[in-house]
């Protein structure tokens, strides 16, 4: 009698923490890590260096305005930069009239997300994991080598649009291919660690910065290496078994698994072993219908949306409103990110102990106190070291953002249906990208008044945290594989019995 089993059942034989997994691990963690220098390569390239004075004049109106204003008011040859911070603000002339396209370069990047992740994760979930990934990460890599040879502005904000628009896509994409070939805790600790990376990234850009004026030649390697990490990853990734359960095609998931096994050392699957067939959706249908017509995943869709748009602006709000805190933006970019790595991977352990959704609205809390707390007019004029102590509150709100945002990746594929995971996800990330693309433009909020950002995003934790309240706890739970399965983790229904 043939020996019937489910996925996960299957791969603890083949091995779910093997040498496939601990490869794809690297390749997903490290390729973040490139992710994060080059998605804010353009901020931190864009920071005015200082300025040296050629006149008496100039050094007059610098001591009583800074740098920032002072060009603006000067003749050509009353100043000139420190060479040794030469970026793209000195090579493109982003400052005095041309300001405001410093945040124009973050802008199409995030609008080249959003359109990305709504058009390109459906096809994740309709021609599979492989296939999707193989034509984003082309495309992606053709990109970042147009993005590099970009010699004018107006090709500089194409290609970085064209990033962001594969990136989505691939953010999405191969995360749901990881955890479609491993158990969820291991799963979401990479999640995490990959949001990590993606911090250290852009801490990395701000370091190189400042501290090398030949930047474009600095990020050559990076280039070489993200470029050969991908093209890795094309060769070593089969086709997940989930997505192949899921439109019944048993004997190539099973060929899948055993490619696994291979990999790790573990013998293949017994010839006798079948996988059931559990799912009642069919492969033609629409990933968004399968989401819009079902009341329950509607529903969590929709609550969850809104708790990916607070993360994104309490993160890149917070991120782009750094040069505001009155501190070194070198030193609180980098500093962010050595504060965002040990809370993200902080969340790691709650999350594996405590359950998904209760760390979440517990870092939730931590975030709205420390926002609160910037809404205190005093603590922007204590100083804890060289750093005020609003500088340290909103470190720990961008961290406990940050946190949040790579475990909802996790929370938020673990109660969608197999043929609508990736959908579900991109479209909570879409919402996520509408903060993303606002947020270059808080120095408007920042006009109105300083405490704004603070406010608004105080009042969108309070909102996500009620609308988790229904969300179920994912914490051991299995991945669902079909519709009836999501009935079964929400409300506790009778599953409907596969044939």
């Amino acid at each position: 009698m043939a020996s019937v089993s489910t996925i996960p059942e299957a791969l603890k034989s083949v091995g779910y923490l093997g040498r496939f997994q601990i490869i794809f691990f690297i390749i997903f963690v490290g390729s973040s890590c490139l992710n994060g220098s080059i998605t804010f390569q353009f901020q931190a390239l864009s920071i005015m260096p200082d300025v040296i004075c050629l006149s008496e004049r100039c050094q007059a109106l610098k001591d009583n305005e800074g740098d920032d204003t002072l060009i603006c008011k000067l003749k050509p040859e009353e100043w000139k930069f420190d060479n040794t911070h030469h970026n793209w603000l000195t090579e493109f002339e982003l400052y005095c009239d041309n300001t405001y396209l410093k945040g124009m370069g973050t802008t199409v990047y995030f609008v080249g997300f959003m359109i990305g992740v709504s058009l390109l994760s459906s096809l994740c979930d309709k021609f599979g994991r492989q296939k999707t990934n193989i034509s984003l990460l082309l495309g992606y890599l053709l990109a970042l080598i147009g993005l590099h040879n970009s010699t004018t502005l107006s090709k500089v904000y194409f290609f970085r649009f064209a990033l962001g628009f594969f990136h989505s896509g691939i953010s999405v994409c191969v995360f749901t291919a990881f955890n479609e070939f491993t158990l969820p805790n291991i799963a979401a600790f990479a999640n995490v660690s990959a949001g990590a990376a993606f911090t250290v990234g852009g801490s990395v850009s701000s370091f190189l910065a400042y501290h090398n004026q030949y930047w474009q030649d600095s990020i050559q390697p990076l280039i070489f290496i993200q470029c050969l990490t991908l093209l890795i990853y094309i060769v070593l990734c089969p086709e997940t078994p989930f997505w192949l359960l899921a439109i019944n095609r048993n004997f190539d998931a099973i060929k899948s698994l055993n490619f696994v096994a291979k990999l790790n050392g573990n013998p293949p699957l017994p010839k006798d072993f079948t996988l059931p067939k559990c799912n009642e959706e069919k492969e033609s249908e629409n990933p968004f219908r399968i989401i819009i017509s079902n009341l329950t995943l509607r529903d969590a869709v929709m609550k969850l949306s809104f708790a990916w748009f607070t993360v994104s602006t309490c993160y890149y709000a917070l991120q782009f409103n750094a040069g505001s805190l009155g501190d070194d933006e070198y030193s609180v970019m980098v500093w962010m990110g050595l504060v965002d790595v040990p809370v993200r991977l902080s969340i790691v352990f709650f999350a594996f102990k405590y359950g998904r959704k209760c760390s979440a609205r517990w870092y939730f809390a931590v975030c709205a106190v420390a926002l609160g707390l910037c809404l205190v007019p005093s603590v922007s004029e204590i100083y804890v070291g060289s750093m005020t102590l609003k500088t340290i509150f909103v470190m720990i709100g961008h961290g406990c953002g940050g946190g949040i945002f790579s475990l909802l990746y996790t929370y938020t594929s673990e109660v969608l249906p197999t043929l609508a995971r990736s959908t579900g996800v991109s479209m909570c990330s879409t919402v996520a990208r509408i903060a993303s693309i606002l947020s270059p433009f808080v120095i408007i909020l920042n006009q109105i008044s300083g405490s704004l950002i603070y406010f608004i995003s105080f009042a969108c934790i309070l909102t996500s945290m009620s609308l988790m309240k229904s969300i179920p706890e994912t914490l051991n739970k299995q991945l669902p594989n079909s519709v009836a399965e999501c009935e079964v983790l929400f409300h506790g229904k009778q599953k409907v019995e596969s044939v």
